[in-house]
């Protein structure tokens, strides 16, 4: 049987980290919103929209330069396997005695 070697590289998933960190800024931006000081002719709700469009901006770059810089670092770890091929037979089905 031929055996062929491969690498294998763990890495991170962007998307999930990208939306994490979109989840994290929204989330800091109702801590944003709670410590201002807020206009009462605009209110609470218009003001935390604010907030959160900027928080879910920056939170997303932010999620995607973690998972950039941590797909950076997996790079350098790579793993070397040894792989061996195999072609399955069609094997008959047993006939069946009644």
């Amino acid at each position: 049987m031929p055996k062929e070697e491969v690498t294998i590289r763990r890495a991170p998933r962007m998307w999930s980290f990208m939306m994490t960190g979109a989840v994290v800024g929204v989330i800091a931006s109702v801590f944003v919103t709670g410590a201002a000081p807020i206009n009462p002719s605009v209110g609470f709700w218009p003001t935390f929209g604010f907030f959160a469009l900027f928080g879910f901006v920056i939170g997303l770059a932010l999620g995607g330069i973690v998972g950039f810089v941590l797909d950076a670092r997996t790079r350098t770890s790579r793993g070397v396997a040894e792989i061996t091929t195999t072609t399955a037979k069609k094997t008959p089905k047993p006939r069946r005695k009644d």
